[in-house]
């Protein structure tokens, strides 16, 4: 039947023209979808574990309370009309874990493209008589179009609180426009999105000459191929160059993070009876972490992932004598303590466009 999606999509992009069409996919269905892959991307390494020469030696339960307590939410920022005091208010966001007792938070902040015929700045990757090879057609997305159009600004401080790691705080870009794409890239949606740190924006924006500001009150377009090799961003104009680097990095802290919590429960467990047991589940940690990340992933995406797997299994190693289980990297995470994480918000500010997920 495949002639039938093959006419199905011609139709599709038989409609497509210069202007840019309306979009088909909310944001709403990326959130809760991508959040579902990272999370299900984090401790796919479980399954392969369950099938390795060691899964006899453990408890079968071990698999269970660690997949039971495998959770990712959303909830959304919301402002105290009644505080008046000091130009503000404070939040406090918890997330107790039972594992690790600490939970950790991301503001990733989703955008729902539509495909674009064509650019008229004539500067652009996508004017017509700049890609003539590579074509025109690419997905345009818009931000800072929120919260009185001061949604970017308030994602910069929230970036620059001394509470939030800065690398926290990402728009997430899919480059998926279409609903019969959608459907044949689900379970693969992350590799089809540009994960962009809100301050890397500002940083490439500043580096341009003369230097470039994401002002507030004006909305802004952020333009890419749908390979991702291709971005720029302009009210004012400017090429911004995009990589996977901090999508890997993410993924490789989210795994790191799951080992986390699974070394905690074998140590709770008493699960560390000698140096051997203790050598051949690093070893097949490495080897069921690189098959589930290969899996998944159809483009060469992992070298900074095993990177930071490896050297964080390394120091779990070092560990094993002090009978102590390292915390994992906190760059792309924040970490939120059991008595919760304190944020100031500013008064008469609209949050309300601003969501961060906890798993």
């Amino acid at each position: 039947m495949n002639w039938k999606r093959n006419l199905l999509i011609n139709r599709v992009m038989a409609k497509k023209h210069s202007k840019s069409q309306a979009k088909e996919i909310s944001e709403k269905t990326f959130e809760l979808n991508i959040t579902t892959e990272l999370l299900n991307i984090s401790k796919s390494f479980i399954w392969y574990m369950d099938h390795s020469p060691l899964s006899h030696f453990l408890d079968e339960t071990i698999w269970r309370e660690f997949l039971n307590q495998s959770v990712f939410f959303a909830e959304g920022l919301t402002q105290d009309q009644e505080s008046k005091v000091g130009g503000g208010y404070d939040v406090s966001i918890h997330c107790k874990h039972p594992i690790s007792g600490s939970g950790r938070l991301m503001f990733l902040q989703y955008k729902a493209g539509k495909r674009v015929g064509y650019c008229q700045n004539k500067e652009s990757h996508f004017n017509k008589d700049n890609s003539i090879s590579s074509g025109s057609e690419h997905a345009m997305f818009t931000f800072n179009d929120a919260a009185k159009k001061r949604q970017h600004s308030i994602l910069q401080e929230l970036a620059k609180n001394n509470n939030i790691q800065a690398e926290s705080v990402m728009y997430v870009f899919p480059r998926i426009t279409e609903t019969i794409d959608f459907y044949d890239k689900v379970g693969n949606l992350i590799e089809n999105s540009s994960f962009v740190p809100v301050l890397d924006l500002d940083e490439q924006a500043k580096k341009q000459s003369p230097a470039i500001t994401i002002n507030e009150g004006v909305v802004h377009k952020y333009r890419t191929s749908y390979d991702g090799l291709k971005s720029e961003v302009n009210f004012f104009f400017f090429k911004y160059i995009y990589t996977n680097y901090h999508l890997q990095k993410l993924l490789g802290e989210m795994i790191c993070v799951q080992l986390e919590r699974f070394f905690k429960i074998l140590k709770k467990r008493r699960e560390f009876r000698n140096d051997k047991f203790q050598f051949e589940i690093i070893r097949i940690l490495e080897h069921a972490i690189f098959n589930s990340i290969t899996s998944y992933f159809k483009t060469n995406i992992t070298e900074f992932v095993l990177d930071d797997i490896r050297f964080y299994l390394r120091k779990i190693e070092q560990y094993f004598s002090y009978d102590t289980i390292p915390n994992a990297p906190s760059t792309y995470t924040t970490i939120v303590p059991k008595q919760g994480l304190k944020l100031e918000l500013q008064e008469f500010e609209n949050y309300s466009s601003i969501n961060y997920q906890i798993f």
